[in-house]
């Protein structure tokens, strides 16, 4: 996990980044049944402060210095340290759920796994969600600019993998026993939310390195063609992976 992608972007990331249905957290208690979780790549703590509505002794783990300094200057009293998905710095056999939100892909899943099993009480359970936008119009604008623009610019559930392929591989190999939720929702922005929010992404220049005016101005002209009232809608579809670390073959190269 590469500690320095969000250097920077922490502010943006905190104030303009969608959050995650409640449903989910509902869901996720009822069926982890455990007093303990640990939610890994935290970031600013957008997730594990949903995960604090329950009544679980919390962990964020992040390896971001600019992002574990916003999360702990938020709102909450949150109980965090400075780990990585691969060594957490948890002690060994000490959270009943391991959370990552729009995290994984990120990580090295092979290294993830044996971390998971060293932290984990027990066969308890491991949850991957993934916060998405959904295609219309204006995400397919978006999307082709950071296609010409950000070299770095991926999409999937499982780093490199396209979403379909990362799909089926956290199903069928992954994860034992997965189980799939999807929850839909829409999220309105102004100007400022969307340039935030497209700011704040790993793969798109901070103000001040090279192409951070076009992508701005680009932005820009794309949210008027679109706006109406000076907001746009953007549908989103967040999706979660329940299941147990796959201990019986090699996981991944």
């Amino acid at each position: 996990m590469n500690e320095d992608k969000f250097t920077g972007k922490a502010a943006d990331y905190a104030k303009f980044r969608p959050s995650y249905p409640t449903e989910l957290i509902g869901y996720l208690y009822d069926r982890a049944q455990t007093d303990s979780a640990a939610d890994i790549g935290a970031g600013t703590g957008i997730f594990t402060r949903l995960l604090m509505t329950k009544p679980w002794r919390v962990t964020a783990v992040e390896p971001n210095a600019d992002m574990l300094r916003m999360m702990l200057s938020g709102n909450g009293d949150i109980s965090a340290v400075k780990g990585t998905a691969e060594e957490t710095n948890l002690p060994d056999r000490s959270v009943g759920l391991v959370t990552a939100a729009t995290a994984f892909h990120r990580f090295d899943a092979g290294k993830f796994a044996e971390e998971c099993q060293r932290i984990l009480t027990g066969n308890k359970y491991v949850s991957l969600i993934f916060n998405g936008r959904e295609s219309c119009p204006l995400i397919h604008e978006r999307d082709m600019l950071m296609k010409r623009r950000c070299p770095n610019f991926k999409s999937g559930h499982a780093g490199l993998m396209s979403e379909g392929d990362g799909d089926r591989f956290i199903k069928n190999q992954y994860l034992l026993g997965c189980e799939y939720t999807e929850y839909f929702f829409d999220e309105e922005y102004d100007l400022e939310r969307f340039l935030g929010d497209n700011f704040s992404r790993s793969y798109v220049p901070n103000e001040g390195q090279e192409g951070y005016g076009y992508i701005r101005e680009t932005l820009t002209d794309i949210f008027y063609r679109y706006e109406k009232g000076g907001k746009v809608i953007i549908p989103y579809k967040t999706t979660c992976y329940l299941g147990h670390i796959n201990t019986e073959r090699t996981i991944c190269k």
